[in-house]
């Protein structure tokens, strides 16, 4: 009776799915209803029935059946698939099926099987699939707790690691283990010279200890801000050492803010006066200790600087030239004129002779003589000063030659920045922001899919296609992929590829869409909301601070999405009523960065002051707005900014927000 009861039920139960199937397919297009097809729409539901509705299914039927369950976490299912077909996939296509076995195992918590397919899997694997199985690997075994196979499973990340991020998670990762880690936390504090779990393991090596011991804890501890210990533990290395130049500048930096200016001094001499690693830092580094010293120091380092004119050539000597112009009174018009045609006659077409003609245009600018204004900058323009500065002149030789009645050479002049540079703030300034948007994707980087994408592998096909030596259009075909998979790396993908996307008469919303994302948008609205700001202008700074990495750290200690520094952080958390808060945490990095916007907001009334104020300082920020500053138009007032990172900063976040609003409109439109 039970038995009876079971086929009857099975029955109707089949009978209501090949009914729902007719119904779903009947709804496609004729030809339409292919599980190719399906799988390109994401058409899920779709899919499955017409799976279900087959009398005979292919191996590839089955391989898109599963990753179709893969992408909808489904991981049972896709196991069940991939374990009945695997063996009938071709050999090109079977080491992903295993890989993707591999995972479904792993979270079907069948570990055993997981553990012996990635050991099989390690041996033959293609190489881009190699970390991943390492890393599977070394998640299996941590619950085992066996240390000595724990450290082959991360010697095999290390081997197959192809990025500086991969890296720097394994090793961070192998100190955490038992016996000697010392070499291992060595590598890890030369990759990322502030890791604090690196230095503690150094630390607790015994003395006397090596050069490279020293050099690794002496810059953790300069960029900790502990100049006392950084000037002890780098002391006794020896400049002709491995890394004793890169001892000697920080050395020099500590001293330097010790107090100890001729001793830092003495040690950026050398490093300038001879050799090439450090040398041009050193002359910065030199011209920064005259600005701020007294009259003796200021001019025993004028003096330096003479010397290294004198007895260099290239990158130092350049540098040299400029820095002593800047530090002459105005007495000394004559020798900063000598100084000035020295790096235009020696360095022509390079970013010091940018930086002579470009201040020489603007004081033609100021005497009324635009004609030779636009000379200057036109000779200032070659290819290797870069494409914001080159934006930056096509601008002002616009403005320069229609403010002289050249419209014609104006109007042409403003037709080149907008073809080259279309996103730039510069174009943007002039009304580039109404620029055409064509839906779609570039027709012209189409390519074929490949074998993996037809049997439905679709993040393996990016992970091969993305390879650090890729093809123009392999990676732009990378980037589709990601953007199909909804894989917020997509960006990283986009990047890549900017200059080919931003550049041209057509631009295209989905490669747009790419290099501007929205990324974490939940906690980004949520932080707007709460703080009144403007959610195109978070992910603005967001692009250009950490390119939306959540684990982002400068040399500073800014860290997160928004690099905001320690003591930042910790006003605006107390502003907040925040206890706690993580900076690498997302919610947390947002909502203190964002918070932190509105602060300046309420200071500064126009964004691009709070761009700057972000970036160097309120109290920098209001310097740049005394003397009429407040009245300049963007345009004059970006050139206002002392700073050349900050000015640098306000152009590249202007020009986000611009972009950001005009794909995807304003706060207020939305």
């Amino acid at each position: 009776m039970l038995k009876k009861r079971f086929v009857v039920e099975r029955c109707a139960v089949l009978a209501l799915l090949m009914g729902l199937a007719a119904a779903l397919l009947s709804a496609l297009p004729a030809g339409a209803a292919t599980m190719q097809d399906l799988f390109w729409k994401r058409a899920w539901k779709e899919m499955e029935v017409l799976y279900a509705s087959m009398d005979e299914r292919s191996p590839q039927d089955a391989a898109l059946m599963a990753n179709a369950y893969r992408i909808q976490d489904r991981w049972p299912d896709a196991v069940a698939i991939l374990e009945e077909y695997a063996g009938k996939f071709p050999a090109s296509i079977r080491p992903y099926a295993d890989m993707t076995l591999l995972l479904g195992y792993e979270r079907g918590k069948r570990d055993q099987e997981a553990l012996a397919l990635a050991e099989r899997l390690w041996k033959s694997a293609p190489q881009e699939l190699k970390y991943y199985v390492a890393y599977a690997q070394y998640r299996l075994l941590s619950k085992g707790g066996d240390e000595r196979r724990i450290g082959e499973a991360l010697s095999h990340m290390l081997a197959a690691a192809e990025t500086k991020e991969r890296r720097i998670y394994a090793l961070s990762k192998r100190i955490e283990l038992s016996g000697n880690r010392a070499e291992s936390a060595l590598k890890l504090l030369e990759l990322q010279p502030s890791n604090k779990d690196a230095a503690k393991v150094l630390l607790q090596q015994p003395q006397p200890w090596s050069n490279a011991v020293r050099v690794a804890l002496g810059v953790y501890a300069h960029l900790a801000g502990e100049s006392a210990a950084a000037e002890e533990r780098l002391r006794p290395v020896p400049m002709t050492a491995a890394g004793g130049r890169k001892a000697a500048y920080y050395r020099a930096w500590s001293l330097y803010r010790l107090k100890r200016s001729g001793e830092a001094l003495d040690l950026w001499s050398r490093l300038a006066l001879s050799g090439n690693a450090y040398a041009e830092p050193s002359v910065r580094r030199i011209a920064t200790l005259a600005g701020k010293a007294g009259k003796a120091e200021k001019k025993a380092a004028m003096n330096v600087l003479e010397r290294v004119i004198k007895e260099r050539r290239g990158k130092p000597q350049a540098r040299a030239l400029l820095v002593l112009r800047d530090l002459l009174d105005k007495s000394q018009a004559k020798y900063r004129d000598a100084l000035e045609a020295k790096v235009l006659s020696a360095y022509p077409d390079t970013p010091y002779a940018f930086d002579v003609l470009w201040g020489r245009g603007w004081k033609n600018v100021a005497a009324g003589n635009l004609t030779e204004a636009v000379r200057l900058w036109r000779q200032a323009d070659a290819p290797n000063i870069g494409p914001m500065r080159r934006a930056r002149l096509l601008y002002w030789i616009a403005d320069a030659e229609r403010r002289s009645g050249n419209k014609a050479e104006a109007d042409r002049t403003q037709a080149l920045l907008e073809r080259r540079y279309p996103l730039s703030i510069y174009a943007l300034l002039n009304g580039g922001e109404k620029l055409k948007v064509v839906n779609g994707e570039d027709p012209a980087l189409a390519t074929k899919p490949s074998e993996l994408e037809q049997w439905g592998f679709v993040l393996y096909a990016k992970l091969r296609l993305s390879r650090p030596k890729a093809g123009v259009r392999e990676l732009y075909r990378a980037l589709r992929l990601s953007r199909w998979l909804g894989l917020e790396e997509s960006y990283n993908e986009a990047r890549r590829l900017e200059t080919l996307l931003t550049s041209g008469r057509t631009l295209y919303r989905a490669n747009l869409e790419a290099l501007y994302p929205r990324p974490f948008r939940a906690q980004v609205k949520a932080a707007c909301e709460a703080y009144s700001v403007e959610d195109a202008l978070v992910w603005a700074v967001m692009r250009q601070e950490s390119s939306f990495r959540p684990d982002a750290r400068s040399h500073a200690g800014a860290t997160g999405l928004m690099q905001l520094m320690p003591g930042t952080a910790k006003g605006e958390a107390k502003r907040a009523g925040l206890e706690k808060y993580d900076l690498l945490d997302v919610n947390d990095n947002i909502r203190l960065g964002t918070s932190h916007l509105a602060w300046l907001g309420r200071s500064f009334p126009r964004v691009e002051w709070v761009m700057a104020a972000y970036n160097a300082g309120s109290g920098n920020a209001r310097k740049w707005l005394k003397n009429g500053g407040e009245d300049l138009p963007l345009d004059r007032w970006i050139e206002a900014v002392k700073f050349d990172e900050t000015c640098g900063y306000v152009q590249r976040v202007s020009a986000n927000l611009r972009v950001y609003r005009m794909l995807y409109g304003t706060a207020e439109a939305r």
